[in-house]
């Protein structure tokens, strides 16, 4: 990688180092600067929450706003990471409305991921617009490759390729470990891989800053120590050692 600052952008106050944490681990101790933008971190407004966000403040044990808890758990994995954090506060799916409806565009954990999603065009312009106005030019720029299809995920990437500049890629963690060989159904064309040395040292430092994330562990496993040998086996495996460089044209 060319540059030495690097910028991951994340979907949410999480995503990056799910996805990303060993070799965050491994660029701050080669002395890169490393940063973590997470891109919808913005507090839900008062009273609009979907009954499908109530059910998920619920399980994050905050029912009325978890996004302050998020941001908190965020900034002690990057310090631990020795990277940096900013949180850009946009609103997150699971509150957002369609503009002519005023209904959730979030009901249900399905909704998610759905093929049937419709673009936010003003989101991903304005996210993009954002995103350039406050990039600086001379740093490598790691975004998600949208694996699992989270809505959120593909406005990020979308987001990103507008900036007109070249990116890199990571595969988005816990879902590119569901089946890691549809990675190259989302990959960018031309886009090269370079394997990340992630060294034993850097796995379970990707391991505790995972678990500064707690109220998020009980969306992907049962525990810690079930986190732990899901994260250890995707380690092992070519994709959660790389990343993709695409160049502009």
């Amino acid at each position: 990688m060319r540059n030495t600052r690097k910028i991951f952008l994340s979907p949410h106050l999480d995503d990056a180092v799910y996805s990303c944490g060993g070799i965050i681990h491994e660029l701050t101790t080669q002395d890169f600067s490393v940063e973590v933008w997470s891109i919808f971190t913005a507090d839900p407004l008062e009273g609009s929450l979907s009954p499908f966000a109530q059910s998920l403040h619920a399980r994050w044990k905050e029912k009325a706003n978890p996004s302050w808890i998020r941001r908190e758990e965020d900034k002690r994995a990057l310090n631990f990471l020795s990277g940096t954090f900013r949180h850009l506060s946009y609103p997150d799916c699971i509150y957002r409305r369609n503009a002519q409806t005023n209904e959730p565009i979030i009901k249900n954990n399905e909704d998610l991921f759905s093929e049937e999603y419709v673009v936010e065009n003003e989101l991903v312009q304005n996210l993009a617009k954002d995103l350039k106005s406050r990039l600086p030019d001379f740093a490598d720029i790691i975004c998600p490759l949208g694996m699992g299809g989270h809505i959120d995920h593909r406005v990020t990437r979308l987001a990103a390729e507008q900036l007109g500049r070249p990116l890199w890629f990571y595969a988005d963690y816990p879902y590119a470990a569901k089946d890691p060989a549809m990675v190259n159904a989302f990959l960018p064309n031309n886009a090269e891989p370079e394997l990340q040395e992630i060294s034993a040292a850097g796995v379970d430092a990707w391991l505790k800053a995972i678990a500064c994330y707690p109220s998020q562990i009980s969306s992907f496993w049962a525990s810690l120590d079930e986190m732990e040998k899901a994260v250890r086996e995707y380690a092992s495996l070519p994709i959660g050692r790389t990343l993709w460089h695409q160049k502009t044209k």
